[in-house]
This record gives C-alpha cells, structure tokens and sequence, in this order.
C-alpha cells in the first residue's frame, strides 16, 4: 500500500481548520521559506504548494478529506474484542438447555 501524503501535517494545522487558516499558515510559511536560499527550503516549499493547491481548494479538499478516511481506515488494523468485551458478549447470549 502506498504512503498517503498528510497535506494537513505538510501545513502544520489540524484536519477542521478554517479556510482563512489554511491561507494564513500557507503565505506564512512560503515568505518565511523564500528567505532562505537552500535546497531544503526549496523542497519544503514545493511540498508547501502542493499542500496548498489540494487544501486551498474546497472541491479538492473534500476529495482529499474522504480519500484520507478510505486510506486511514484500512491502515488500522482489525479489532479484535478484549477479554471484558467476550464476558459481556457471553452473557448476552441465552443459556440453551439440552
């Protein structure tokens, strides 16, 4: 399965972030990272745009949003119930009598 770029952590904001948020933190950044004239800065700064580009657009951003959850969803792994979890459950069930 391929890495998922999490666009929200590229930007360092939260995932319900307001759009004048998202603005905000992008200019921010790029004129703090146009400063600086190395290769990093640079590879950041590309990262920072492609960032913008998805989230600074509503119609991407819900697109985006939902390929998240999909990809979030199936990275975790199967939940198994716990020790409580199988009492309980067996107490639930009705006692057959033979």
């Amino acid at each position: 399965m391929a890495k998922f770029k999490d666009y929200y952590d590229v930007l360092g904001i939260p995932p319900r972030s307001h759009v004048r948020v998202i603005e905000e933190t992008y200019w921010e950044t790029a004129h703090e990272l146009k400063k600086q004239p190395t290769r990093t800065a640079a590879k950041r700064l590309r990262a920072l745009n492609e960032a913008y580009e998805i989230l600074g657009t509503p119609h991407r951003r819900m697109a985006y949003d939902r390929q998240f959850a999909e990809y979030v969803q199936q990275c975790q792994p199967e939940r198994r119930p716990g020790l409580v979890e199988q009492f309980f459950g067996l107490l639930v069930k009705p006692f057959r009598v033979d």
